[in-house]
């Protein structure tokens, strides 16, 4: 038994535990999630009005006089609810588009690469196209390695910008100055992008000038524009996001909406014959509509989450994971090569993303 399966089993075997543990620290990492990730500045400030308000009127009216229970949750649910949870369908399936897009030109980048490392043409012989080639082919491939981790690089920066599609950045002078210094930035970036895709495209023309035949290197060229088309997609998902009116409205009514059914608590206070209960009702609302809100605020920009549990690790999926297979790759076709020169800044940017918990994300807003 090789080794790798050595280790495969053990993984196999470590994630095994009794159901009890599992639910203890389920139970425990739920808690940490929900107090670290969920609970904002909207939650305390709709807890204090919301307990405030129920004090208030739990001492200043009289119990004879007073029914609070009258007012009906429906506005509660397609007010603040309904909208909530279908701008987190929407916030979910733009990163799934963005996952898919990142996935797609990962792979077909890979296989740029391995095009230009190892195919061969005009068999004659005992030589190929190739070896009666004068080109220096470790170095035209490291050329496009170096190209397509430039692409990635330029990529990562830009879709880790901070993001500038928010409603201040509409609405106020100081917000539409900060957007269009990152739109300026983010141009930048994407244009440097476009400037590796060409040198891409002057790549295979090197093939195409020793003999390539046109149907191989029409393949190059669509899979170089299946990366750009992947990549312009990101690009989009980064810059247009849900409607601003719904997360507008969430964000209004899930702050203040609470506050105004403190009558309800009283009314509970007052039958249970317990101000407590009242008031940690009111706080269980409070929290669980700004949570909820907070859940939306996270997915909004996939790639700069000021959470991390269910945004997009782009340091992992776009250099950290592409790195190591194209060199391993390299390694194939080139065993007896020095190591590969990689771009200074994209060393510095892959070294500084290498814990996606913490500093994936140095662009982060």
């Amino acid at each position: 038994m090789s080794d790798l399966d050595d280790k495969e089993r053990e993984a196999r075997d470590h994630s095994r535990h009794n159901p009890l543990y599992l639910l203890l620290v389920n139970s425990y990492s739920t808690i940490v999630v929900f107090i670290v990730h969920l609970i904002s500045l909207e939650s305390i400030v709709s807890i204090i009005l919301s307990v405030s308000i129920t004090v208030y009127l739990y001492d200043k009216t009289e119990q004879e006089s007073f029914d609070g229970s009258t007012l009906d949750w429906v506005l509660l649910s397609f007010a603040v609810v309904t909208p909530i949870s279908s701008a987190i369908g929407m916030a979910f399936t733009r990163r799934d588009r963005a996952l898919h897009s990142i996935a797609r030109l990962r792979a077909t980048s890979i296989e740029v690469y391995a095009s230009h490392a190892s195919w061969d043409w005009g068999f004659k012989g005992d030589t190929t196209g190739r070896e009666r080639s004068s080109v220096d082919w470790l170095e035209h491939s490291d050329m496009v390695l170096n190209a397509i981790i430039r692409i990635f690089v330029s990529l990562s920066k830009y879709v880790t910008l901070p993001t500038s599609s928010r409603a201040r950045h509409k609405v106020t002078s100081g917000g539409r100055r900060e957007a269009k210094e990152l739109l300026e930035v983010s141009a930048q970036l994407y244009e440097i992008m476009v400037d590796d895709f060409a040198s891409l495209s002057a790549l295979c023309e090197t093939l195409k000038g020793e003999g390539l035949p046109a149907n191989e290197a029409s393949r190059i060229r669509q899979w170089e524009r299946m990366m750009l088309e992947d990549a312009e997609n990101v690009r989009a998902i980064k810059k247009y996001r849900t409607p601003q009116g719904l997360r507008s409205f969430g964000r209004l009514f899930s702050v203040f909406l609470p506050p105004f059914y403190s009558p309800y608590y009283v009314q509970m206070a007052r039958d249970l014959n317990s101000l407590g209960v009242g008031v940690a009702f009111s706080v269980l609302t409070s929290i669980a509509l700004t949570a909820l809100f907070e859940t939306v605020h996270q997915l909004e920009d996939p790639f700069v989450a000021s959470s991390e549990l269910d945004g997009i690790h782009v340091g992992q999926e776009l250099l950290i994971n592409l790195k190591p297979r194209l060199l391993r790759m390299r390694k194939q076709f080139f065993p007896d090569a020095s190591p590969c020169e990689l771009p200074t800044d994209a060393i510095e940017l892959i070294n500084s993303m290498r814990n996606p918990l913490s500093g994936a994300r140095i662009y982060n807003e």
